[in-house]
């Protein structure tokens, strides 16, 4: 999850799965923690606080009580909280969903970093152009620096629409993917195929899947069980569709190397061998949390890459943007002294 939705927003469920931690360590009835965090807990997350608790009185079990707010929480949360409740290990697993969002958190905010210079050069550059028309008009010249009819106030305007509208549209699409799990799900698994993004959100995706299935090893889950919590907690499209298959060869008593290679998801070989060696040894838990822990770094790196190359095609369309208006200055300036 590199967008936090806004319907729960990544530092209140950090605050959340801190919070849950330590009150479960405590002995604290799961009702209760629910009335404090309805008082006390992230203002974003009071009401549902509320009504968890109510839910919890009421005799449902936390993934019942969370179904309904599916598409209000990451995949991974929801998994993984189905998992430690299945096992008695609720206090664990909001450990360790507490430290994967603290680290997603803090790549957030580092990649928001990387982008604000980029974004500022661009909305500059978009002012600068839009003033050029601007003062052209008031100066009573007909030139026309970017060849689409737009000259003076009016020109200006429409050019700052425009500009604006792609702008918004662009932030749109990020809030809607980012509000709507499916939508976001769909999104990561088309852009597998962007170079720099897609090698940033394949590692995201094998992170979750791996956390999940040191969890499930953890509770020693029975294998169809741990592949439709692992499939379902990547978030990504391109994996989720395989988890039938998956889910299929697990259940007839394959491998779990069988089963992720029946999936049709892509797996990069280094994951593909680790689990079998994972298998082989017996440790899967041990092998998963160093196999987490490796690709936590490189979907870090990797995002730092994404950032790179999308800063890298904003200077270049500012760039492309900088040098058409002095050819069409230029040209129209030539154009002007050979008719004099």
């Amino acid at each position: 999850m590199i967008f936090s939705s806004s319907k729960c927003p990544l530092p209140a469920l950090v605050d959340w799965c801190r919070s849950l931690r330590y009150s479960l360590s405590a002995g604290l009835d799961p009702v209760r923690i629910f009335k404090q965090l309805a008082k006390s807990g992230p203002r974003a997350l009071r009401s549902l606080a509320e009504e968890l608790a109510h839910k919890l009185a009421d005799g449902q079990s936390l993934e019942e009580a969370l179904e309904p707010h599916r598409d209000q929480f990451p995949p991974l949360f929801l998994e993984l909280v189905a998992v430690g409740e299945q096992t008695g290990r609720l206090e664990d697993t909001f450990q360790e969903l507490e430290e994967y969002y603290q680290a997603t958190l803090s790549t957030q905010r580092n990649f928001r970093a990387q982008m604000a210079y980029p974004a500022i050069q661009f909305i500059a550059a978009v002012f600068i152009i839009a003033a050029l028309i601007f003062i052209l008009g008031l100066l009573g010249s007909n030139m026309d620096p970017i060849g689409f009819g737009l000259t003076g106030t009016t020109g200006a305007l429409i050019f700052l629409g425009v500009a604006g509208a792609f702008v918004f549209g662009v932030l749109l699409l990020f809030k809607l993917s980012a509000d709507n799990v499916r939508l976001r799900s769909k999104m990561e698994g088309m852009l597998l195929i962007v170079p720099g993004w897609g090698p940033a959100l394949l590692a995201f995706a094998v992170l979750r899947f791996a956390v999940a299935l040191r969890m499930c090893a953890e509770a020693a889950l029975r294998a169809e069980k741990t592949m439709h919590y692992c499939f379902r907690a990547t978030a990504n499209s391109a994996f989720q569709k395989g988890e039938e298959r998956a889910v299929a060869v697990a259940k007839r008593g394959g491998e779990l190397v069988e089963a992720i290679d029946a999936s049709g998801a892509p797996f990069p070989a280094e994951f593909r061998e680790t689990l079998l060696m994972g298998e082989e040894t017996g440790n899967m838990s041990e092998v998963m949390e160093r196999l987490a822990n490796r690709y936590r770094e490189e979907a870090e790196r990797r995002l730092r890459t994404a950032a790179q190359y999308t800063s890298w095609a904003i200077y270049g369309l500012v760039a492309l943007m900088i040098i058409f208006f002095i050819f069409r200055i230029a040209s129209t300036y030539i154009g002007a002294l050979n008719a004099a």
